[in-house]
């Protein structure tokens, strides 16, 4: 409350991440780009894992810091701007926002309902969003198709919602071949991203196919030349069934070793997922991507769609094992193949293609003035 009171300085940019301890999503590249090209500006991420805060250090430069302290509390809140990934501050508390600007980035595109219009919230939860709603000067959102998600998400208004490109889709065009080879094994072949939602009323069922022949499965696999990576959500890593990593053509890519995915997405030559939002990132690419909503019915159901999924899933949705292995073989060596449906859908929701990073570091270096 003291704080409210004090003015801030304009030159102090704070950025965060998801519970200020990890360095990663759309705040991660928008940082990077900001002690590049605003090198005047007093740039800090806060990183309150000393670890990783260390490694950081060490790797990138003396912008890491703690908010945890007296001493980091005080120079966090005399930040005139904030920048943030999730609902996490880098110090929490209520109007946030008074005399500050604090811009909430997003992790992903909400294809998915998500806060207040969530199916079962409960009154907790209600309660929060309603409370922190006003910690936040602007939410950013790739395309007006999620506009009025953004603004339900929390219940703010509809003008504290600004269409921005995110800022990680920026190194789609040039991913990190270094690590993408590292983490692939490099060499020759086609490699393929599977990269399934979470599920809170179950665990995800991969090849989600009755009667699927897994060695059928490994053996199409090595006569094409295709390797699978697995990119599960971190909790359900370790429920891999066993059988399914006999094959160095189906492998698990863990969020150990490739902390954000966007750093390599670019290098994947097809995408297959579900409902994550990782397919529109993919989009554009304008790489081929493959659908397997098993459980779409029930899904729509328990959590629901902000867009017509079928609309805005340019990509076959096989259904067996026989489909899936024709859809992914057609996919992969057919470049026309659905290239026209992606294209359109990268346009409808991604219309801010390239320089994300630019036009949102202007955004908000323009409120500094």
């Amino acid at each position: 409350m003291l704080f409210l009171f004090i003015p801030k300085l304009k030159n102090r940019v704070i950025f965060s991440s998801e519970f200020n301890l990890t360095y990663k999503h759309n705040s991660k590249f928008l940082f990077e780009y900001f002690i590049k090209h605003y090198p005047e500006k007093e740039t800090k991420f806060v990183i309150n894992d000393a670890n990783l805060r260390s490694q950081l250090t060490s790797e990138i430069g003396d912008y890491f810091i703690e908010s945890e302290s007296f001493l980091g509390m005080l120079y966090v809140l005399r930040a005139k701007t904030w920048v943030v990934s999730s609902l996490e501050t880098p110090v929490g508390g209520l109007f946030l926002n008074v005399r500050r600007y604090v811009y909430h980035l997003g992790h992903g595109t909400p294809i998915k309902n998500i806060g207040l219009l969530e199916k079962y919230t409960n009154v907790k939860k209600k309660m929060y969003l309603k409370l922190i709603r006003n910690n936040f000067s602007y939410f950013f959102s790739t395309s007006e198709a999620f506009r009025s998600t953004w603004a339900g998400f929390t219940g703010v208004k509809l003008n504290k919602v600004v269409i921005m490109g995110q800022a990680r889709n920026d190194v789609l065009y040039t991913p990190d071949e270094a690590l993408f080879d590292r983490v692939t094994g490099g060499g020759s072949g086609k490699r393929v991203l599977y990269a399934p939602t979470w599920r809170a009323f179950g665990e995800t069922n991969l090849f989600p196919f009755d009667g699927v022949d897994i060695k059928r499965l490994f053996a199409f696999l090595q006569q094409n030349n295709i390797t699978i990576f697995l990119r599960l959500h971190p909790n359900f890593e370790t429920s891999v069934p066993n059988e399914l990593l006999t094959s160095d053509r189906v492998k698990l890519l863990s969020s150990k070793d490739v902390v954000e995915i966007n750093d390599i997405l670019g290098a994947f030559d097809l995408l297959i997922s579900d409902y994550s939002s990782i397919y529109i990132d993919f989009l554009v690419t304008h790489k081929p991507i493959l659908f397997l909503p098993y459980d779409y019915s029930k899904y729509k159901q328990e959590i629901g769609f902000t867009i017509p999924y079928q609309q805005y899933t340019p990509g076959p949705k096989p259904t067996t094992q026989d489909d899936f292995e024709f859809e992914l073989k057609k996919l992969i060596f057919s470049s026309d193949y659905y290239h026209h449906q992606r294209v359109q859908t990268n346009n409808e929701l991604n219309p801010l293609d390239g320089d994300n990073c630019q036009r949102n570091s202007e955004f908000i270096v323009n409120h500094l003035q």
